[in-house]
């Protein structure tokens, strides 16, 4: 067998050995890990469908969210709840690692889960509401008394204890893995996923379809990395940043409106969209409005171009609405999902091309600006007669491109050649070119 005979055939099963490898990954049994720790607010509550989505996708038999929070938001912590009720996957909340905790927003998280989980060491309770965002308690009985009730019946529902349950939100309650076991709050205590997974094979799970056997002993882990969209979100949906943005964006509108130029009102106006997306108000219509607002700095840039600011902070728009529009829930806006794909497709493509075209033209602005100014030299230049000239006779000739006025101390017909001797006012003195 010759040397290249030889490759080939070593190439060949090589290839054949990692489609081999990646098809028995595929067949295998799975579990999807999303890491949701961090504060509980939109960025989570989009990271758990994203999750989903990739789940059902892969066929996993499960789904562990580890979480290690302080707590977050209401509504947020609403929604997670509503795709883990919705889910036909067993849910697996894990609080972890050891000594990690589950308060407020965690606990609701936790006891809501088809399978609830702690590591060792770790704490869930103090669930009492507060106010949003100054932190004070909450003392409206009306509030209190519905969020006890919501909890005490997801416990109920998953087999758990109930009395606890309500006194996480009455008294702040706060337990330990071990205790939090003890007293059927949570169904396992692990050290590992992996120690997670072998012991919580074989339990049951109330799930949307009922109730299902959990099977995960042996399955292969899969950690979730979510997209893009999400870690924008992240990063603004964080209680500082969103709170510094759209503070910001206020002393921002309020400062251009009471200063020369609209510098202060753009800055000030895409701050404050991004802070409000980031508290949570609307994230699909802001994003859409942050669209809409690119999309008229861009055109004004172009009607009368400038400094490239008004490009630029279009540009900045389009390219951060359009990373959290990527993931526009079609449901709320009742549109069938495949109309939705459509017209998501067509938004991007439009987005990404008048983005492209306004860079280009911010680009030949500023180019023209850092240009030198070029001074054109009148005296000594050639110009060309259009009408008869002479002594007490002006007329008009072509000179770059433009028409002067001018006169001569002889008589020259239309049609000659030209020299500028002087300049009178805007009235040009010239003398008839030498032939040759």
């Amino acid at each position: 067998m010759s040397l290249r005979a030889a490759r080939t055939l070593t190439l060949t099963l090589f290839f054949s050995l990692l489609l081999s490898a990646y098809a028995s990954l595929e067949l295998m049994d799975s579990v999807l890990v999303v890491d949701l720790s961090g504060v509980i607010n939109v960025a989570a509550s989009e990271l758990v469908k994203e999750g989903l989505e990739e789940a059902r996708r892969i066929n996993a038999k499960a789904i562990v969210l580890l979480l290690n929070t302080h707590g977050g938001m209401l509504d947020a912590t609403f929604e997670i709840i509503r795709l883990i009720e919705r889910s036909s996957i067993p849910i697996i909340t894990y609080v972890c690692p050891a000594g990690a905790t589950a308060w407020s927003a965690g606990t609701f998280i936790v006891l809501s889960s088809h399978v609830a989980a702690m590591a060792p060491f770790s704490i869930i309770g103090s669930a009492s509401p507060r106010r949003y965002p100054t932190g004070e308690p909450e003392t409206d009985l009306k509030v209190i008394n519905a969020l006890v009730k919501f909890l005490v019946q997801r416990a109920k529902v998953h087999g758990r204890n109930e009395t606890m349950a309500a006194k996480f939100v009455t008294e702040n309650l706060n337990v330990g893995a071990e205790e939090a076991k003890k007293h059927n709050v949570v169904e396992v205590v692990a050290s590992t996923v992996e120690e997670l997974l072998d012991a919580a094979d074989g339990l049951e799970a109330r799930t949307i379809e009922g109730k299902v056997i959990v099977r995960t002993k042996g399955a292969a882990l899969r950690y979730f990395e979510p997209s893009v969209r999400v870690r924008v979100l992240r990063v603004i949906s964080d209680p500082m940043i969103a709170y510094l943005l759209f503070t910001l964006g206020v002393y921002g509108v309020v400062f251009g409106f009471l200063t020369a130029g609209y510098e202060g009102e753009v800055i000030g106006a895409i701050l404050l969209i991004l802070g409000l997306i980031g508290l949570g108000f609307h994230v699909d219509l802001f994003t859409i409005a942050l669209l809409a607002f690119g999309a008229v700095l861009v055109l004004a840039e172009m009607r009368e171009p400038g400094f490239g600011f008004l490009g630029s902070a279009g540009i900045a728009c389009l390219g951060i609405g359009t990373l959290l529009l990527l993931r526009l829930d079609p449901s709320r806006w009742l549109i069938s999902p495949e109309w939705y794909q459509a017209l998501l497709m067509t938004m991007a493509a439009a987005v990404a091309m008048l983005t492209a075209f306004s860079a280009f033209v911010t680009y030949k602005a500023i180019k023209a600006k850092r240009k030198r100014p070029t001074i054109l030299q009148i005296v000594g230049g050639i110009g060309l007669t259009l009408d008869e000239i002479g002594p007490g006779k002006e007329g008009f000739i072509r000179f770059h491109g433009e028409h002067w006025k001018a006169r001569s101390n002889v008589i020259i017909k239309p049609g000659r050649k030209v020299r500028i001797i002087a300049m009178e006012g805007l009235t040009l003195i010239v003398e008839p070119l030498e032939e040759g």
